[in-house]
């Protein structure tokens, strides 16, 4: 028995989205935005409280792990230290040997692939897994950090809101990137970090459409993970201020120090992922456990997240050796994590890399002169920054964190020149390719980043196609083709088979019909009519632009119809694209 309120309702709820749909396919053209705006909040709040149940679930098992040793790796003792992460990567290796590997994906890399290939669907089992794994493998002190599954969860949330609503898949990119932003500003606290970091190195562009949600979502994130409680753990900074302009040599020399450390972390990964591809899941993770377990040994502060380690730098409490031996010890462990594919992520170890260089680095130039030198608390903040643009290439990611986290515009001066330097010398030796982008193009894949991409990609299908065609049988009545032709379509449309359509325009069988030869005929085989033809096979509604494109050729095709599976079931065809629409589409 149908309620005809609750039918009316229906209706209404689906002629409201089907609207929404189109305002949100040209939404540079549209009022979409404020609508994609709101969706972006609402994916920064649920990635807020993905990130808050992270922290707390982290905190339980490490009070578990810790027990009557008190808080922190340090006080535990060296058996355990040494146990821990063995124990903890041996039972994540067993439980990813018997995952498909789709389910085990994660992080950023997986963020990006799933942006270029698969338009911006993420799996939730993965997200889930990686959920589960990453407070797992930080728990049992791995050398891996929490942005990474924080961003993966928020670019899931994103990606199961578009595709539940069946938005755009250009939509659906932009909420990807909302979660993305939202998973590393709540992570560290810093909302325009979080921002800059999604549009610069996982979606790779600048435009408003994508600048508005992605900023709601970082901020509506932040706002949940840090209101909700006041035990998230963050970063402190205490020194932000140059003691002198005469130290801007010096800053040029640390900042090549910090591209020539990035550099050898990218191919020292890229060396160890080729010979940890021979071996299976289960060995990578062991022996990934077995290098951070010999670290820990001697330098426990490698073990975990390491706030407490980043914020002993950052306040100067590390001397030269100690330092240096963190660092070597957090390198080595964090290179060999991320070759092994660990669930975690590798930014914040970067940040315990590049303060603990930028300590060694500063005492030693306090060292060498002390009258000019600033602090090695401030050195540790350079560090921070120079590590991470020129690991990431991205230089506004690393300016915009350190300005978020000193709150300090003096800082910027010198941080711009190690940056940049930073960044120049990493690229002169690697090419200009980052961490992820290494990782992605070992797995065989590459990132298409061009202008006309860019465009193409924030189009839908839905906002350039032509409506003005009508399917047709192939044999028509000529009274029948007529009243056709009347409505001055730009496509007749004849279906060939189950994912075949031949299409043909209207004049050529109006041509026909207007010759005196023809006018007596009472049915008129459209196959039979001279003219020219184009084979057209279909794509889904969602679609963009690029994906057009990219169907075009591969199909090695002339048209494409743009179809969508209705409420009875069969598939319903809105519109007709071709290369000319395509071409005609792109202004730049």
């Amino acid at each position: 028995m149908s309620i005809p309120g609750l039918k009316n309702l229906r209706a209404w709820w689906q002629h409201r989205l089907e609207e929404m749909r189109l305002a949100l396919a040209e939404v540079e053209k549209s009022s979409g935005l404020g609508l994609l705006c709101v969706l972006g909040g609402l994916v920064g709040a649920l990635c807020g409280l993905v990130v808050l149940s992270l922290v707390v679930l982290i905190d339980t098992m490490q009070a578990f792990t810790f027990g009557e040793f008190g808080q922190g790796f340090n006080a535990l003792p060296i058996q355990i230290r040494f146990g821990l992460p063995i124990a903890g990567a041996a039972f994540l290796g067993l439980v990813f040997q018997l995952l498909k590997r789709e389910n085990r994906e994660g992080g950023i890399v997986h963020i990006i692939e799933r942006l270029v290939y698969y338009q911006g669907f993420l799996p939730l089992r993965a997200a889930i897994v990686q959920f589960l794994s990453s407070a797992i493998a930080i728990a049992s002190g791995q050398s891996v950090g929490r942005e990474g599954v924080a961003a993966h969860i928020g670019a899931t949330a994103g990606s199961l809101f578009g595709r539940r609503l069946e938005l755009p898949n250009n939509s659906v990119r932009t909420l990807v990137g909302c979660g993305t932003a939202a998973g590393i500003a709540a992570s560290f606290n810093t909302p325009l970090g979080g921002v800059i970091f999604a549009m610069e190195v996982v979606i790779m562009e600048y435009s408003i459409v994508s600048f508005a949600p992605i900023i709601l979502a970082a901020v509506s994130a932040t706002a949940v993970a840090h209101l909700l409680t006041d035990t998230h753990p963050t970063l402190e900074v205490t020194a932000t201020q140059l003691n002198s302009l005469f130290e801007l040599p010096y800053l040029v020399f640390c900042g090549a120090i910090f591209g020539l450390a990035s550099a050898l972390f990218t191919r020292l990964t890229a060396v160890t992922t080729v010979l940890f591809d021979r071996f299976q899941i289960w060995h990578r993770m062991v022996a990934a456990g077995f290098v951070t377990a010999i670290a820990a040994t001697a330098f426990p502060q490698i073990m975990g997240v390491g706030f407490d380690t980043i914020n002993i730098a950052l306040a100067g409490g590390f001397g030269l050796f100690l330092a240096l031996g963190i660092l070597v010890a957090k390198f080595i462990a964090t290179s060999t994590a991320t070759a092994a594919t660990m669930p975690g992520g590798v930014i914040l170890p970067s940040f315990v890399i590049g303060s603990c260089l930028g300590t060694v680095l500063g005492v030693i130039g306090n060292m060498a002169a002390p009258e000019y030198a600033s602090p090695p608390g401030f050195y540790a903040l350079i560090g921070i920054g120079g590590m991470i643009g020129a690991l990431l290439q991205a230089p506004l990611t690393a300016l915009v964190i350190l300005l978020d986290l000193s709150a300090s515009t003096e800082l910027l001066l010198p941080a711009m020149l190690a940056v940049i330097t930073a960044i120049v010398v990493a690229r002169r030796i690697d090419a200009a390719e980052s961490v992820f982008r290494m990782l992605l193009r070992r797995r065989g894949l590459e990132y298409r980043n061009d202008p006309v991409s860019q465009y193409l990609r924030r189009i839908s299908v839905t906002a350039a196609m032509s409506r003005r065609f009508k399917i047709v049988e192939q044999k028509l009545k000529t009274s029948e083709l007529k009243e056709i032709l009347a409505q001055k379509q730009d496509w007749l449309m004849m279906r060939n088979g189950e994912n075949r359509a031949m299409l043909m325009r209207p004049a050529d069988a109006l041509r026909f019909l207007n010759l005196e030869e023809n006018q007596t005929l009472e049915e008129v085989d459209l196959m039979n009519i001279p003219g020219q033809r184009r084979e057209a096979v279909p794509i889904h509604i969602r679609a963009s632009l690029q994906e057009a494109y990219d169907q075009l050729a591969k199909q090695e095709t002339e048209a494409l119809y743009v179809e969508r599976r209705g409420i009875a079931g069969q598939n319903v065809t809105h519109g007709i694209i071709t290369n000319e629409i395509i071409e005609g589409a792109y202004h730049p």
